[in-house]
């Protein structure tokens, strides 16, 4: 009797270790990278060869729809949605009407113009105006991946992949 108690409890207990979230906050000092890599494995997308950019959203206005109810609100948060490119050239195109950053030479944060957020400043490093051209590779994937944050910068929901 023990020794069902004690396996059950064990299975109870990895159960659990299996289900901790991965993405938990903004606060998180690895957010981009484990943001890059679910992407990546949910997505099925190759990180070698990609170009990722993280579009920061204040406040953004959303639309969701179950059935045929459509609801438009605006989200007292941060949303961040994550794209794949396969050349520089497209973040470039970004840079006209958004502030980009650049972490890496394949990773970019994009920002609206007026974004204010303090908890965002931690991204807000290497402001660029347009980007080194050498980086390129062929090709566009449309797959993205939307990762919701409460106005604490808590880990709410994630679309149209689950967070972890």
């Amino acid at each position: 009797m023990k020794n069902i108690i004690l396996i059950i409890a064990l299975i109870l207990i990895n159960s659990c270790n299996a289900q901790q979230k991965i993405i938990k906050s903004l606060n998180d000092n690895k957010l981009t990278e484990k943001i890059i890599n679910q992407f990546s494995n949910k997505a099925n997308v190759k990180i070698d060869n990609s170009i990722f950019a993280l579009y920061f959203q204040e406040n953004p206005h959303m639309t969701e729809v179950h059935n045929d109810n459509v609801t438009n609100y605006t989200h007292d948060g941060i949303t961040i949605t994550i794209y794949r490119f396969g050349s520089v050239n497209q973040i470039n195109e970004f840079s006209k009407d958004y502030e980009v950053y650049k972490k890496s030479n394949k990773i970019f944060f994009i920002f609206n113009k007026n974004s204010n957020h303090k908890t965002l400043n931690s991204f807000k490093i290497n402001k660029q105006s347009y980007f080194d051209m050498t980086v390129i590779n062929d090709g566009y994937d449309p797959k993205s991946w939307t990762i919701t944050f409460n106005r604490d910068g808590d880990l709410e929901k994630c679309s149209p992949y689950d967070c972890n």
